[in-house]
């Protein structure tokens, strides 16, 4: 899930002078910071007239600091720029993906494999382009648009969004591990397993599944009305749903765990297991090849087809390599992040896990854009393929006509 979106979840500090004047708060609690002021809204009532809610404001004390020290005010500072990095690389990485489309279903480029890198180039666009709407919003929104209906069901649809197309691409990233494992350790299986229809088949279960496994984060947030009693104008924003709250914590400790064990901590394990073992597999092929050589001369046939076959074999592996890397450096620390939040709550997502979801956010939008800088750099079938399609050759005429000679056709 993108987290940026959930940021918008923190209301703002002047909020709270619609429960308590601004001097009687000065008093209380001098010191109050922006995530504390959050904090308290929480507790408040969320609707004005209703009269389930009866809340004492807490003292200074009991505002939660135990995870103060994720607070280092980096936040403060880079979500001034966050919209415009993020909307820059949303714009590169949305063509590039594009690009990665049309040349990885060009005839000559289709496979199993670049099937189901078409498939996340699919996936990563969707998520690209509807994230350049929302760093719009975050550059232009400003204050005036953060309490109005529209931007809060915008921010609603945002995180469900994100949510389902990073799911996408979670699936087919370990879909990618297992194809090429197979291919590098269980080669014997690879003809029969990894085969055209089978990964149009793992492409479509994904775009499938991933919605699915989306449905306790649409429990979890909904949008929530309140009036502001100083101008009697109705405000909305996303917060933590009805159902969520009715569940004493239920849902939501069942939503973390869910979010983080199953859709973050558990793919970076499967990828950290599949990386591991070709890695080895590759290894071991070499130290046997360099054994061989050292035995005894191979046959010319031999030397002039296997070794081209070994070194295209070798090169793909590398670059899947390096997709798969990127996308586990770029999952694992948000994996982790989710993982504690279940473990320590939701004080520890409010001032950790918010406080870096816009630099969460930036790295998984770096993943999604740098692919094609990858496949263009590791592969040559792809940089021949990209030129190829840049300036075609020129139609080769063969039969040349003679200087003043006429042609006659008929229809």
């Amino acid at each position: 899930m993108m987290t940026a979106g959930s940021g918008e979840m923190v209301h703002h500090l002047e909020e709270l002078e619609a429960y308590i004047p601004r001097e009687e708060l000065a008093s209380i609690l001098p010191n109050l910071t922006k995530d504390q002021a959050s904090y308290l809204l929480q507790l408040l009532p969320v609707l004005n007239n209703d009269t389930r809610f009866s809340v004492e404001l807490p003292s200074p004390s009991a505002i939660p600091t135990d995870h103060a020290f994720c607070d280092v005010g980096f936040r403060d500072g880079y979500k001034e720029v966050h919209g415009y990095l993020a909307l820059m690389i949303c714009l590169v990485g949305a063509f590039t993906n594009v690009l990665n489309m049309i040349i990885l279903t060009r005839r000559e480029m289709i496979n199993s494999t670049n099937t189901i890198l078409t498939g996340l180039a699919v996936a990563d666009f969707l998520l690209l382009m509807e994230y350049s709407f929302y760093a719009t919003s975050y550059i232009k929104g400003q204050e005036s648009m953060f309490d109005s209906y529209f931007h809060s069901v915008f921010i609603l649809f945002h995180a469900h969004y994100t949510q389902v197309t990073h799911t996408i691409a979670i699936c087919l990233t370990i879909t990618l591990a297992v194809w090429r494992y197979i291919a590098i350790c269980k080669p014997h299986l690879n003809l029969f397993l990894c085969t055209l229809p089978r990964a149009r088949l793992a492409v479509c279960i994904a775009y499938v599944v991933s919605p699915i496994l989306s449905v306790p984060n649409y429990l979890m947030y909904s949008i929530h009305q309140r009036t502001d009693k100083h101008t009697n104008t109705s405000l909305y924003h996303v917060d933590f749903s009805d159902r969520a709250r009715a569940s004493n914590g239920l849902l939501q400790s069942v939503h973390f765990w869910f979010y983080s064990v199953l859709i973050k901590i558990l793919p970076c394990l499967l990828l950290t297991f599949f990386i591991y073992h070709i890695i080895r597999a590759m290894y071991t092929a070499k130290r046997r090849k360099e054994n061989l050589i050292k035995m005894g001369t191979p046959s010319m046939e031999t030397e002039r087809k296997l070794p081209r076959m070994e070194k295209m074999t070798e090169k793909t592996t590398r670059m899947l390599l390096t997709v798969l890397l990127l996308f586990l450096a770029t999952e694992l620390p948000q994996g982790i992040l989710a993982f504690l939040s279940g473990v320590y709550g939701h004080s520890f997502f409010r001032q950790c896990y918010l406080h870096w979801g816009e630099v969460m956010d930036l790295l998984a939008l770096i993943n999604g854009a740098v692919n094609f800088l990858l496949y263009y750099i590791m592969s040559h079938q792809f940089r021949v393929t990209f030129r190829f399609l840049l300036s075609p050759p020129q139609p080769v005429n063969l039969s040349p006509r003679l200087p003043g000679e006429t042609v006659s056709t008929q229809l």
